[in-house]
């Protein structure tokens, strides 16, 4: 049997591309903040916000090709 492994959410690249789930908007990844985890991420006008894990959908991560 495969041992399953653990994906913590505090180990997203920075960088890393995301979807907010209630708009549909890509933005980037430029800050983890914990307690909660949270994303502090930049859409393409340049400006912030903070997202909680379950508001985005993580772009291609964790990379299940290795």
């Amino acid at each position: 049997m495969a041992k399953k492994t653990y994906i913590s959410m505090n180990n997203v690249p920075i960088g890393t591309k995301m979807i907010i789930k209630e708009t549909g908007k890509e933005v980037e990844l430029i800050e983890i903040q914990n307690y909660p985890t949270s994303f502090i991420v930049k859409f393409d006008d340049g400006t912030q916000d903070s997202f909680l894990t379950h508001q985005v959908e993580i772009l291609n991560w964790p990379d299940v090709s290795q």
